[in-house]
């Protein structure tokens, strides 16, 4: 068994619970937990269970056009019980804390890029840029927050 994994994610999580103006409701199931985030123009679902996966699955929504936006983080099928798995696990914990604390510092930005609705944010040492196109959401990742933000003004996201 990975012994820990999750630990950060979730004192990070109480962390924002007791710290910031979101909507913060956590459900506790078996050895598991789910947490319901949310502001005023995005929702966020984070799931910590560390014997089978964590993962987070963001929206942000255009509070003018309607469209949206998703992005999610998780450790996907590999089985994060096995030791094997332990690094994988961590780093995806890491990149979860990461965004989030990004939510919290107003470094997540939405914005247009003509017909297109974008999300832009750091991760990992570079920035990620969500496209909402007309039938599918692609993601992208550029080494300089100037290309990521091409095409379009920006805001953060609330």
């Amino acid at each position: 068994m990975t012994s820990g994994v999750g630990r950060r994610l979730l004192d990070f999580l109480r962390e924002l619970e007791a710290t910031t103006t979101w909507t913060v409701v956590a459900e506790e199931a078996g050895a598991g937990s789910t947490w319901q985030l949310g502001g005023t123009t995005w929702q966020a679902t984070v799931v910590v269970e560390p014997r089978r996966w964590l993962g987070l699955e963001f929206e942000a929504r255009d509070p003018v056009g309607g469209r949206r936006a998703t992005y999610a983080i998780d450790t996907d099928l590999y089985d994060i019980s096995r030791s094997e798995q332990r690094e994988f696990a961590e780093e995806i914990e890491h990149d979860i804390i990461e965004f989030l604390d990004n939510l919290r510092k107003g470094a997540v930005l939405r914005g247009n890029d003509g017909p297109e609705f974008v999300l832009v944010f750091p991760l990992d040492g570079a920035y990620v840029r969500v496209v909402r196109g007309r039938f599918m959401t692609r993601a992208s990742t550029h080494p300089a927050l100037a290309a990521a933000r091409a095409g379009g003004d920006h805001v953060p996201v609330d």
